[in-house]
């Protein structure tokens, strides 16, 4: 965190907070002086395996009471807080076929749901759709016990509306993004004034990544030699990603960091391209 941080001074910060299976990711921007301050991500290490990822209940409370014990001041009041929560299942609906009572519905259509599983949605306004997703009830009871007024909405949404601030107007022919949150990658294919695909999906190696990859361009009939790629996030593959990427794409990029901030010298650590979404919080209408 940077030295000018204070614990006394939340009132004067915005914090954003990332929940997900496997992680929970914040960081604190001083609104103030327009600038990000720092940025902290806690690994849940019992369910680091896919077969211990049905456990959403209260071991997911106790880890985040265990980080709220280590980070005591997270519970003071800051002047603004937003939540978003990383899961797998969401379906994105147009607006003009979109209806609130049917958000379950939708939803269903793609995926099965368990029982402690709450409907969510969030309106991209921007793009004029509508983002349906779940979110396991022990989150959200756990996020709103220690935020009340917080309002969840999910990666998804957050990561659309990022690429759709960063980019709009900025590129005049269509790249695709490809963004990792392993074990999940979304894929996104945009030409600066409309999104015309999105979806996500769950690898396990590399060699997955650059496989949905290379499908979806061959069923849009996109060219992977003259489409340019834009990288976003970070996992555990990513040091050989780009040798098995380069076969196959001739344009690779990575993501820059929002200009709209200034940033503490302690997130230079980190990839410009890693948490693109969460440090575009504060910016998008969500």
């Amino acid at each position: 965190m940077d030295e000018s941080f204070s614990p006394d001074d939340t009132g004067n910060y915005g914090l954003a907070m990332l929940l997900g299976e496997t992680a929970v990711s914040f960081c604190i921007l001083d609104l103030k002086r327009n600038k990000f301050l720092g940025l902290q991500r806690y690994l849940r290490k019992d369910m680091l395996s896919p077969e211990s990822r049905t456990d959403t209940g209260p071991a997911f409370m106790e880890f985040l009471t265990g980080i709220l014990t280590a980070v005591p001041w997270l519970k003071d009041p800051f002047k603004t807080v937003k939540i978003a929560y990383d899961g797998k299942k969401s379906t994105l609906v147009p607006a003009a076929y979109f209806n609130q009572d049917e958000k379950e519905h939708f939803l269903n259509f793609n995926f099965s749901r368990e029982k402690e599983e709450l409907v969510f949605s969030d309106h991209l306004m921007p793009l004029d759709a509508w983002l349906i997703f779940t979110v396991p009830a022990p989150v959200v009871d756990a996020a709103r016990e220690i935020f009340p007024k917080c309002r969840v909405i999910h990666a998804s949404s957050l990561l659309i509306e990022s690429i759709w601030i960063n980019y709009k107007n900025r590129i005049t022919a269509s790249h695709v993004f490809l963004h990792l949150r392993e074990p999940l990658l979304d894929l996104m294919i945009f030409d600066g004034k409309q999104m015309y695909y999105f979806n996500t999906f769950t690898f396990r190696a590399p060699e997955d990544i650059v496989y949905y990859l290379i499908f979806v361009l061959e069923q849009l009939d996109l060219n992977p030699e003259t489409i340019p790629l834009v990288m976003l996030g970070t996992c555990e593959a990513e040091e050989s990603l780009p040798d098995l990427l380069n076969r196959y794409m001739r344009h690779i990029e990575t993501g820059k960091r929002n200009d709209a901030y200034s940033y503490s010298y302690v997130l230079n650590k980190l990839p410009y391209h890693a948490s693109f979404p969460l440090l575009n919080f504060f910016s998008c209408g969500l």
